[in-house]
Protein backbone atom coordinates (compact mmCIF):
# COMPACT_ATOMS: atom_id res chain seq x y z
CA UNK A 1 0.00 0.00 0.00
CA UNK A 2 1.13 3.59 -0.83
CA UNK A 3 0.67 6.38 1.74
CA UNK A 4 0.75 9.92 -0.01
CA UNK A 5 0.95 13.01 1.61
CA UNK A 6 2.89 16.08 2.57
CA UNK A 7 5.44 16.50 4.95
CA UNK A 8 3.94 18.80 7.66
CA UNK A 9 0.28 20.18 7.44
CA UNK A 10 -0.23 22.34 4.79
CA UNK A 11 0.02 26.28 5.52
CA UNK A 12 0.47 27.70 2.18
CA UNK A 13 -2.07 29.48 0.01
CA UNK A 14 -5.99 29.65 1.20
CA UNK A 15 -4.66 26.36 3.71
CA UNK A 16 -3.43 28.83 5.85
CA UNK A 17 -6.81 30.48 6.43
CA UNK A 18 -8.78 27.38 7.84
CA UNK A 19 -9.21 26.45 11.02
CA UNK A 20 -7.27 22.98 12.04
CA UNK A 21 -10.15 20.70 12.39
CA UNK A 22 -10.96 22.29 8.48
CA UNK A 23 -7.64 21.84 7.49
CA UNK A 24 -7.69 17.67 8.56
CA UNK A 25 -11.17 17.58 7.47
CA UNK A 26 -9.91 18.74 3.96
CA UNK A 27 -6.56 17.18 3.59
CA UNK A 28 -8.47 13.30 4.73
CA UNK A 29 -10.38 13.95 1.42
CA UNK A 30 -7.45 14.15 -0.55
CA UNK A 31 -4.63 11.77 1.32
CA UNK A 32 -4.16 8.83 2.99
CA UNK A 33 -1.00 9.66 5.38
CA UNK A 34 0.86 12.73 7.19
CA UNK A 35 4.13 13.18 8.21
CA UNK A 36 3.60 15.22 11.66
CA UNK A 37 7.09 17.20 11.66
CA UNK A 38 6.08 18.86 15.41
CA UNK A 39 7.45 15.65 17.36
CA UNK A 40 10.44 16.48 16.16
CA UNK A 41 10.54 19.48 18.87
CA UNK A 42 8.03 17.64 21.09
CA UNK A 43 6.72 14.60 21.51
CA UNK A 44 2.70 14.20 22.32
CA UNK A 45 1.07 13.65 25.20
CA UNK A 46 -0.89 10.65 25.46
CA UNK A 47 -4.57 12.65 24.78
CA UNK A 48 -3.45 14.39 21.51
CA UNK A 49 -1.86 11.28 20.26
CA UNK A 50 -5.48 9.16 21.10
CA UNK A 51 -7.36 12.12 19.75
CA UNK A 52 -5.11 11.98 16.73
CA UNK A 53 -6.03 8.46 16.36
CA UNK A 54 -9.77 9.16 16.73
CA UNK A 55 -9.73 11.68 14.52
CA UNK A 56 -8.35 9.49 11.68
CA UNK A 57 -10.49 8.11 8.60
CA UNK A 58 -9.71 4.46 7.78
CA UNK A 59 -6.95 3.59 6.22
CA UNK A 60 -4.71 7.21 6.72
CA UNK A 61 -2.01 7.02 9.02
CA UNK A 62 0.30 9.57 10.62
CA UNK A 63 3.86 9.32 10.53
CA UNK A 64 6.17 11.50 12.89
CA UNK A 65 9.88 12.58 12.90
CA UNK A 66 11.82 11.29 15.41
CA UNK A 67 12.74 13.73 18.35
CA UNK A 68 16.12 16.09 18.02
CA UNK A 69 17.38 15.22 21.56
CA UNK A 70 18.41 11.50 20.40
CA UNK A 71 21.95 11.46 20.08
CA UNK A 72 22.48 7.85 18.37
CA UNK A 73 24.17 6.35 20.42
CA UNK A 74 23.46 3.85 23.35
CA UNK A 75 22.91 4.96 26.78
CA UNK A 76 20.33 4.30 29.31
CA UNK A 77 18.75 7.70 28.99
CA UNK A 78 18.76 7.21 25.30
CA UNK A 79 16.88 3.88 25.51
CA UNK A 80 14.39 5.78 28.25
CA UNK A 81 13.46 8.40 25.42
CA UNK A 82 13.50 5.96 22.98
CA UNK A 83 10.82 3.93 24.65
CA UNK A 84 8.94 6.52 25.27
CA UNK A 85 8.92 8.26 21.89
CA UNK A 86 8.02 5.02 20.19
CA UNK A 87 5.57 4.21 22.92
CA UNK A 88 3.63 7.08 21.70
CA UNK A 89 3.78 6.23 18.38
CA UNK A 90 2.48 2.42 19.22
CA UNK A 91 -0.43 4.21 20.57
CA UNK A 92 -1.56 5.19 17.18
CA UNK A 93 -2.94 1.83 16.26
CA UNK A 94 -4.38 1.55 12.91
CA UNK A 95 -3.06 5.12 12.04
CA UNK A 96 0.25 4.71 12.89
CA UNK A 97 2.85 5.51 9.79
CA UNK A 98 6.18 5.42 9.69
CA UNK A 99 8.99 7.22 11.96
CA UNK A 100 11.69 8.99 9.98
CA UNK A 101 15.21 9.32 11.95
CA UNK A 102 17.33 11.87 10.87
CA UNK A 103 21.01 10.60 12.23
CA UNK A 104 23.88 13.42 12.57
CA UNK A 105 26.98 13.20 10.17
CA UNK A 106 29.27 13.28 13.37
CA UNK A 107 27.75 9.67 14.52
CA UNK A 108 30.32 7.25 14.69
CA UNK A 109 29.53 3.82 12.98
CA UNK A 110 30.45 2.03 16.09
CA UNK A 111 27.78 4.01 18.40
CA UNK A 112 25.31 3.99 15.43
CA UNK A 113 25.92 0.03 15.19
CA UNK A 114 24.81 -0.38 19.37
CA UNK A 115 22.07 1.97 18.77
CA UNK A 116 20.47 -0.26 15.87
CA UNK A 117 20.90 -3.01 18.73
CA UNK A 118 19.19 -1.14 21.00
CA UNK A 119 16.01 -0.37 18.57
CA UNK A 120 15.67 -3.87 18.06
CA UNK A 121 15.92 -5.19 21.68
CA UNK A 122 12.89 -2.47 22.22
CA UNK A 123 11.03 -5.29 20.95
CA UNK A 124 8.52 -2.08 19.04
CA UNK A 125 7.96 -2.95 15.51
CA UNK A 126 7.67 -0.37 13.04
CA UNK A 127 8.19 1.39 9.67
CA UNK A 128 11.51 3.10 10.72
CA UNK A 129 13.75 5.04 7.80
CA UNK A 130 16.79 7.09 8.40
CA UNK A 131 18.77 9.86 6.78
CA UNK A 132 22.14 8.98 7.17
CA UNK A 133 25.59 9.18 5.55
CA UNK A 134 26.79 6.37 3.18
CA UNK A 135 29.30 5.41 6.06
CA UNK A 136 26.38 4.69 8.12
CA UNK A 137 23.53 3.08 5.63
CA UNK A 138 25.02 -0.65 5.20
CA UNK A 139 24.42 -0.63 8.82
CA UNK A 140 20.78 -0.81 8.59
CA UNK A 141 20.81 -4.23 6.32
CA UNK A 142 20.15 -6.78 9.10
CA UNK A 143 17.10 -5.23 10.29
CA UNK A 144 14.16 -4.33 8.52
CA UNK A 145 14.23 -0.79 8.18
CA UNK A 146 15.28 1.27 5.44
CA UNK A 147 17.36 4.46 4.33
CA UNK A 148 14.93 7.31 3.14
CA UNK A 149 15.13 7.81 -0.44
CA UNK A 150 16.77 4.26 -1.22
CA UNK A 151 15.13 0.78 -2.63
CA UNK A 152 14.74 -1.53 0.19
CA UNK A 153 11.86 -4.05 1.41
CA UNK A 154 9.83 -0.61 1.33
CA UNK A 155 10.04 2.61 0.58
CA UNK A 156 10.06 5.86 2.73
CA UNK A 157 10.63 9.12 0.00
CA UNK A 158 10.82 12.85 0.60
CA UNK A 159 10.30 14.86 -2.38
CA UNK A 160 11.34 12.14 -5.01
CA UNK A 161 9.08 10.98 -7.76
CA UNK A 162 7.98 8.65 -9.00
CA UNK A 163 6.37 7.59 -5.76
CA UNK A 164 6.75 3.62 -5.07
CA UNK A 165 4.38 1.32 -5.44
CA UNK A 166 4.52 0.59 -1.39
CA UNK A 167 5.78 2.34 1.87
CA UNK A 168 5.41 6.27 2.23
CA UNK A 169 6.24 9.56 -0.05
CA UNK A 170 5.96 12.52 1.61
CA UNK A 171 6.14 16.06 -0.29
CA UNK A 172 7.70 19.68 1.00
CA UNK A 173 5.42 21.44 -0.71
CA UNK A 174 1.46 20.91 -1.36
CA UNK A 175 1.38 21.33 -4.96
CA UNK A 176 3.64 18.55 -5.45
CA UNK A 177 1.69 15.83 -3.29
CA UNK A 178 -1.12 17.19 -5.27
CA UNK A 179 0.36 16.04 -8.83
CA UNK A 180 1.28 13.03 -7.40
CA UNK A 181 -2.16 12.17 -5.96
CA UNK A 182 -3.44 12.96 -9.13
CA UNK A 183 -1.18 10.07 -10.72
CA UNK A 184 -1.97 7.41 -8.37
CA UNK A 185 -5.40 7.86 -7.51
CA UNK A 186 -6.49 5.75 -10.45
CA UNK A 187 -4.09 3.01 -9.49
CA UNK A 188 -5.51 3.24 -6.03
CA UNK A 189 -9.42 2.41 -7.18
Amino acid sequence: MLYLGTSGWPQEGDWAELSPRKRRERYFDLFNSVEILTTYRRIPDWDLVSRRRAQAPAGFVYSWLAPRYLTYRESGAELRSLRRFLKRHTRLGRARGGVRFLVPASVAVKDFTGWLEMLARLELPGKYAFVTSDELAPLLKPYPWVRVNSAGRWRYQLDKEPPPQAGFAYYSRLAAALRQQKKVAPQRR
